[in-house]
């Protein structure tokens, strides 16, 4: 039984460092999303020609931030239950 807890807990070591690593990602992108808020609040908006249709529409600044602070709110809560709960996730196959 010990040869094969050993394969299954490399595993699982190897899975829950993917996905550590996923989870930074995730973070480093929400960084850059707050840079991009931050500037796009910088510009002027630009207005559309007399005439067009607009038929979308982007996000304003205020609301970028807004997303991205709820996004990084979402993804600490995650990051901690997996610290919280890495002994557990490390020590088990994981589920496809």
């Amino acid at each position: 039984m010990a040869a094969t807890l050993k394969p299954v807990n490399r595993r699982a070591l190897r899975r829950y460092g993917e996905f550590w690593r996923a989870l930074q990602m995730v973070g480093n992108a929400l960084i850059e999303a707050e840079r991009l808020a931050a500037k796009a609040a910088d510009a002027t908006p630009a207005k559309a020609g007399q005439g067009a249709v607009a038929h979308w529409s982007t996000p304003t600044p205020e609301e970028l931030r807004a997303a991205a602070k709820k996004a990084g709110q979402s993804m600490q809560v995650m990051a901690s239950g997996a610290k919280k709960w890495e002994a557990e996730l490390i020590s088990r196959e994981w589920r496809r």
